[in-house]
């Protein structure tokens, strides 16, 4: 054998490179899952055509293929904040201010480029979404391996609040900012980790959970004081929103006070429905004790950076009022995917079962979020 045929059988051997074996799964998993959601969405709805159901929030609307349907529920508020800006009155009633300025800002940067409304909400929140599954890929499989990266991903990209990562909702945005956020602060990175921080005070109230979890971790870690000034510097955001408030409205903090327009429901009206059997009650329940389990469950293989946000999260939404969509904003939390994931990585034919359930969960939902029936 010649030096030449030795040179060619190393290079036909040689290993691919992990970033691209990350792609190669990262991509196609994103891609097949918003498809699914698509089909059901311009596909699905339109033609099951279901007749009038009382449960429905526009009575009698009936679903037909078009950028429309992925704007339905908060999407409706955050298309008119979009085109008309915020509006606001003290009176009880339901208004714009109660949804954070970044995303609505971004979908008007697109429309200045002539972009239709829907097509740039869903384009920043799927993209977004796609850039949160890379980067969590990558970080989950730095600190782990491969396979804790892969179910990690999976379970992200499946789970049927990843609806909301699509349609023109801010999860698959907030997903991206605060897996940034984090990941620059575990790295040291604390100017970034201050950037991402007050980007996600700017997307969505939860995001303030980062200021206690950059701060606890700056005192337990004994790190630098760059890092208390990260975790203060993440409040930007929301005293920005809170600074045009007070400015535009004359109350600083209206975006909580218009809040009392939502009816929310406790969480006695939930375990009653619970009893009931009554699936979103049961979601919410077990997609808040149910993770705060699970949090607790893998804590020894958790940061405990990763480990302080994941609690301070749920505690955060525990205590907030909005329960009504509390289990699609613990999907948001990122280190309960993280929690998942390391799980189904050691048991991996728990994981096939749990994928394919939420495939079909995810289908089912999209098709009602197209048919303006409530799913979180």
């Amino acid at each position: 054998m010649t030096n030449t045929d030795l040179d060619l059988e190393v290079i036909g051997h040689r290993p691919r490179s992990k970033s691209r074996d990350g792609l190669i799964f990262v991509i196609p998993m994103w891609f097949l899952s918003r498809a699914v959601i698509a089909i059901g969405i311009q596909v699905i709805a339109p033609w099951l055509d279901p007749i009038q159901n009382s449960q429905r929030f526009v009575a009698g609307f009936v679903p037909k293929s078009g950028w429309e349907l992925f704007s339905h529920w908060d999407g409706q508020w955050y298309t008119k904040i979009a085109t008309l800006g915020y509006s606001y009155a003290n009176d009880g009633q339901q208004h714009p201010v109660a949804f954070y300025p970044l995303f609505p800002l971004l979908i008007r940067g697109l429309m200045a480029l002539g972009m239709r409304v829907e097509v740039a909400g869903v384009l920043i929140n799927s993209l977004a979404f796609l850039g949160a599954l890379l980067l969590v890929y990558f970080w989950v499989e730095e600190r782990y391996d491969t396979g804790s990266a892969k179910w990690t991903t999976a379970v992200l990209a499946w789970c049927p609040f990843s609806l909301f990562c699509t349609v023109i909702y801010t999860e698959g945005l907030f997903l991206f900012l605060t897996a940034s956020a984090l990941r620059a602060f575990e790295r040291g990175e604390y100017i970034w980790a201050a950037f991402w921080g007050a980007l996600t005070t700017a997307t969505r109230g939860p995001g303030v959970a980062l200021i206690p979890t950059f701060l606890l971790t700056a005192w337990r870690e004994k790190r630098p004081p760059l890092a208390y000034a990260a975790g203060f510097a993440s409040a930007i955001g929301l005293f920005s929103f809170s600074l045009y408030c007070a400015i535009r409205f004359g109350d600083a903090l209206a975006f909580v006070h218009v809040q009392k327009g939502w009816e929310q429901p406790g969480w006695f009206d939930i375990l009653s429905k619970a009893l009931t059997l009554q699936i979103s009650a049961i979601s919410r329940i077990v997609m808040i004790f149910g993770s705060a389990y699970l949090l607790w469950f893998v804590r020894k293989r958790l940061t405990s950076m990763v480990l302080t946000y994941g609690f301070c999260s749920l505690a955060l939404l525990v205590n907030a009022g909005a329960l009504k969509s509390v289990n699609r904003y613990a999907y948001g939390i990122v280190p309960l995917s993280i929690a998942l994931g390391l799980l189904l990585a050691a048991k991996p034919r728990w994981g096939y079962g749990l994928m394919g359930l939420f495939g079909v969960f995810l289908l089912y939902v999209s098709v009602r979020f197209a048919s303006w029936l409530w799913v979180a």
